[in-house]
């Protein structure tokens, strides 16, 4: 009898063993049974031959049945059968898929990393084919893992780079360094992600850089990045995000700055506070609310008062309209400040605030030297409205000549 013709019936003779096997043990209900796991024994030792048969079963199987299934395939499972075992990833019925899934993930008798060729079939369940490579995480090379990832979907990079994540440690930060300014916005974001666990000098650099990429996307995970940073280099970079056109990376860019408190933040944040965006003032301000205090507000004011009566309105009206206790209580004590422009601008300030802790201070300033601060300390107690404030402004009337409109108003 020709050799094919004996292969051919050998397979045949396996095939149908395997179905017979198979048949015993549906029709018995305990897996630990006598019977049960004499014919798993027998299944086992017909081979490869044997696989495709297991597979089918799978699909139509109980739960007790499909233990049996699973413990058979697994330890059929090698570098040589593997192909075939993971066909069955391919099979359209989910409990076949889920089954084989289960006897990958159990095995121990091949070499995971050969799983990672198999991402290129379409055929297969990459939801599967990623669960089975989570559990064999220790074994696997995490950079054939980055080299596979490009060609994956969506949904699959974020499931590959989630096993990358936790396989990363300090040996690979170069790579994920290197790969950080490719073409693919979301691996970018991916690899973000995975490098601001670690808070190094080479890591904070190429955060940095991506601060300015054209991607929201890019922009939005550097900065969240940033945040987990222990410090920041260039603080100047991350103020500047303050005016950056995507609301949300500027939200992000306050929490940052706020966190980290640079001492040359204040100084930054002047630019910020000329800008003709609201949004963009606006930030500022809600930095200054966490890191604020008498001397950065008087500093924010000195550099301001040289700039066009705009560019200070402007400022003024953010600081007063968003500026929160730490800024208002900062403006406050500097309406006793020797120099007459930063009296100014902590009184007009407080002349849009109408904030009542500042009427005895507002009170006081009606007997400043700078007629301008009188008159403003005036309109700044009317809008307040505080009885509080009468002999004060009763005082006014008595005074200088100049005084009289603002008290009587």
């Amino acid at each position: 009898m020709p050799r094919h013709v004996d292969a051919t019936m050998l397979k045949l003779f396996g095939s149908l063993k395997s179905e017979r096997l198979i048949a015993q043990i549906k029709e018995a209900s305990d897996p630990n049974s006598v019977e049960t796991q004499k014919a798993a024994s027998a299944l086992r030792s017909i081979g490869p031959k044997a696989i495709p048969k297991i597979i089918d079963a799978m699909a139509h199987g109980d739960k007790s049945e499909t233990v049996v299934y699973v413990e058979v395939l697994s330890a059929l499972t090698n570098n040589k059968t593997l192909p075939m075992v993971v066909s069955g990833l391919s099979d359209g019925n989910p409990r076949a898929v889920s089954g084989v899934a289960w006897a990958l993930s159990s095995s121990k008798q091949f070499d995971p990393n050969k799983l990672v060729d198999f991402l290129d079939d379409e055929e297969i369940a990459k939801a599967a084919l990623m669960g089975v490579l989570m559990t064999h995480k220790d074994k696997l090379n995490v950079r054939s893992l980055l080299s596979k990832v490009y060609d994956l979907e969506p949904s699959e990079k974020a499931a590959m780079f989630k096993l990358i994540g936790e396989m990363a440690d300090s040996s690979i930060v170069g790579d994920l360094i290197n790969r950080i300014e490719g073409k693919d916005p979301l691996v970018r974001v991916h690899l973000i992600n995975i490098l601001s666990r670690f808070d190094q000098p080479d890591v904070q650099q190429a955060l940095e850089r991506q601060l300015k990429d054209r991607n929201k996307m890019v922009r939005q995970a550097a900065i969240s990045a940033m945040g987990r940073m222990s410090h920041a280099d260039n603080i100047e970079t991350l103020c500047d995000l303050l005016r950056d056109p995507d609301l949300e990376v500027q939200s992000k860019a306050v929490d940052v700055i706020s966190r980290l408190r640079h001492p040359d933040t204040m100084r930054h944040l002047v630019q910020v506070l000329k800008d003709e965006s609201e949004y963009s003032r606006r930030s500022a301000v809600e930095v200054l609310n966490e890191i604020g205090d008498a001397n950065s507000i008087k500093d924010l004011l000195q550099a301001l008062k040289d700039e066009d009566w705009w560019v200070r309105s402007r400022a003024a009206d953010a600081l007063a309209k968003i500026g929160g206790p730490r800024v208002v209580e900062a403006v406050i004590s500097l309406v006793k400040d020797d120099d007459e422009d930063i009296r100014r601008a902590a009184i007009e300030i407080l002349n849009q605030t109408k904030d009542t802790r500042a009427i005895k201070h507002l009170m006081a300033a009606t007997e400043d030297k700078d007629w301008w601060v009188r008159e403003r300390a005036a309109d700044a107690l009317a809008d307040i409205g505080s009885t509080k404030a009468v002999p004060a402004l009763l005082k006014m009337l008595g005074g200088d000549p100049r005084s009289i409109p603002p008290a009587i108003r």
